[in-house]
């Protein structure tokens, strides 16, 4: 389906789910949920899970924890799945969120070098597609101090001290490319819907032309955003790190 699946994903249209086998139903101390970005959105799957009946019965009043791996772009899909937890009743207690380090437009190359010919290894100037081996090995850091948190029962700090490891970095760049790119999928994703249905030629037309304007905005946009981003660091410098340190933990506006 792929980018034909946009405006569905976008605007979270449930799919249907095969049944969970009863024993997944089972009371939890802790439940994790790991998901991709899809459109500056929690993948469609995962969406679906999420509002779905069993999904609430699972995450009702139990603590959660998040973790996603991402290009760069995770702000708006993890408000949207606090969303869907608030309204399971759940307590999203940590989140970990991996992500490439390289520039916006450095990471952009390699991953779609990666996803046209399968190669993920550095070339030339440019690093390894994708989050680092060292993050994934790290990754496991975030699994002691969760244990920990349950043990103690002390999960009120656990976001700071994930932080305090790397779990959550936020770039005030990219909290303005977020900003503009969700409002801007919400137009694509309904130009592409009024195609007509997933497969029809009308909606295949909308996909191309969407293609053909994203990958000039994003090369055009990323390094405006980013000089935008150090001039507001001056002139609006207490609201856009206000912004930062919202992102950086879990409670809902």
């Amino acid at each position: 389906q792929g980018v034909s699946a946009c405006p569905e994903t976008f605007h979270q249209q449930p799919l249907p789910l095969k049944p969970l086998a009863p024993k997944s139903l089972d009371s939890y101390d802790l439940v994790i949920v790991g998901y991709q970005p899809w459109f500056l959105t929690p993948s469609r799957p995962v969406s679906s899970f999420l509002q779905s009946d069993e999904g609430k019965r699972i995450l009702n009043n139990k603590p959660v924890v998040t973790i996603l791996g991402c290009r760069n772009m995770w702000l708006g899909a993890q408000e949207k799945v606090k969303r869907h937890l608030r309204a399971a009743q759940a307590n999203l207690i940590g989140h970990v969120a991996l992500a490439d380090r390289s520039g916006n437009l450095s990471s952009l190359i390699t991953i779609l070098r990666w996803m046209l010919t399968g190669k993920k290894d550095a070339f030339l100037f440019f690093p390894a597609a994708g989050v680092a081996q060292q993050d994934i090995l790290h990754a496991a850091r975030f699994g002691e101090i969760i244990n920990d948190a349950l043990q103690t029962n002390d999960v009120g700090s656990l976001q700071s001290k994930l932080n305090d490891n790397g779990a959550i970095q936020v770039k005030p760049s990219l909290v303005l490319l977020e900003k503009r790119g969700q409002k801007g999928f919400s137009f694509w994703s309904k130009f592409i819907a009024s195609g007509g249905t997933l497969y029809s030629t009308g909606r295949k037309m909308r996909v191309y032309t969407f293609l053909y304007f994203l990958l000039p905005a994003i090369f055009v946009l990323s390094p405006l955003l980013w000089l935008t981003s150090r001039i507001l660091l001056f002139v609006k410098r207490k609201q856009l790190l206000e912004d930062v340190a919202y992102y950086s933990q879990n409670s809902i506006r």
